[in-house]
């Protein structure tokens, strides 16, 4: 059965932006599913920038192997920086 994308995009926003899931096991959260895994790091690359990464990292919502997996993935068309933190 296909992962459901309501929840892939759930369980990024969760563990990136809230802080209130863990991709695996750690820290009293259960995870999220192993099926799930690949599929999360993927919507968290093409759709956070780097800074929410760092953020995510520096508050241990991700460790730095996931950042690492994370950033494997990005492309030259997923977020690096939001445009809206530039100045001109």
């Amino acid at each position: 059965m296909p992962n459901l994308p309501f929840l892939v995009s759930t369980y990024a926003r969760n563990i990136t932006i809230f802080g209130n899931e863990r991709l695996t096991p750690r820290d009293g959260f259960k995870g999220v599913p192993e099926s799930y895994c690949t599929d999360v790091k993927s919507y968290v690359a093409r759709n956070y920038d780097y800074d929410e990464l760092d953020r995510a990292l520096d508050k241990g919502w991700i460790s730095r192997q996931e950042l690492d997996d994370i950033m494997a993935l990005k492309t030259e068309a997923d977020p690096i920086i939001k445009l809206a933190n530039l100045s001109f």
